[in-house]
This record gives structure tokens, C-alpha cells and sequence, in this order.
């Protein structure tokens, strides 16, 4: 091998190595990313999801609401929230009836509250 080759394969390990120590560098700094933010960051991207969906299925209703799938059920099938079935069997959710809703069940509780502390007094 002539000198000039050896100065050429060296240059290559020299920057070789290089590469390698960033690319070292960026295992860490990934590795030093908390799950805690990157909870946070999905979180915040399902919100954004969910407030541009106006339609919304039973699984997006339960995040959105924070309930479990059964009471979801429940409510469904005793009519108590809006909801419609297009083909007879899967249930969508109008998330505009799902805001009145809640507002109109937080009312509801409300006055309830009122009048058992009206009548305790």
C-alpha cells in the first residue's frame, strides 16, 4: 500500500470515528427523553385529533369522556346519550350532541345539588 493510500484510509477513519461519536451522541440525548413528555406529547396530539373529528366512534367517546366502553354501553342502550346507528350496528357519536349533553346533564346535577342544600337547611 503506498503512502498516499494509507493517508486516504486514514482520513476515512478519522472521519468515520466522527460520524460515529455524533451518531453516539444522538443515541443519548434520545435515550434521555423522559416517557413522562413523551406521555404528554400524545396526549396533546389526541386532543388536537379529537377537537377537529366531528364525528366520533365509541372508542374516541370513551377517551373523550373518560369512561369505560361498558358504561358507554349503558348509556347508549338505555338512550341517555345521543348517538345514531347509519347501519343498524355500529354506533357513532356527533360530537356536537356530545357537548350539549354534558352540559345539559352538568345542569341537571347541578340543580339537584341546589335543591338537596336548599331542603337541609
Amino acid at each position: 500500500m503506498s503512502k498516499k493510500e494509507i493517508e486516504q484510509l486514514e482520513k476515512r477513519i478519522d472521519r468515520l470515528e466522527k460520524r460515529l461519536e455524533l451518531l453516539e451522541m444522538t443515541i443519548k440525548e434520545q435515550k434521555s427523553i423522559e416517557p413522562r413528555l413523551i406521555e404528554e406529547r400524545f396526549k396533546s396530539i389526541e386532543e388536537t385529533l379529537y377537537s377537529t373529528k366531528e364525528i366520533l366512534s365509541m372508542k374516541d367517546v370513551c377517551h373523550y369522556l373518560d369512561i369505560s366502553q361498558s358504561m358507554l354501553y349503558k348509556l347508549t342502550c338505555n338512550g341517555e346519550i345521543p348517538h345514531f346507528k347509519p347501519r343498524g350496528k355500529t354506533i357513532f357519536f356527533e360530537k356536537k350532541e356530545l357537548i350539549k349533553w354534558i352540559k345539559k346533564k352538568d345542569r341537571k346535577s347541578s340543580g339537584k345539588n341546589r335543591n338537596n342544600s336548599k331542603s337541609s337547611t
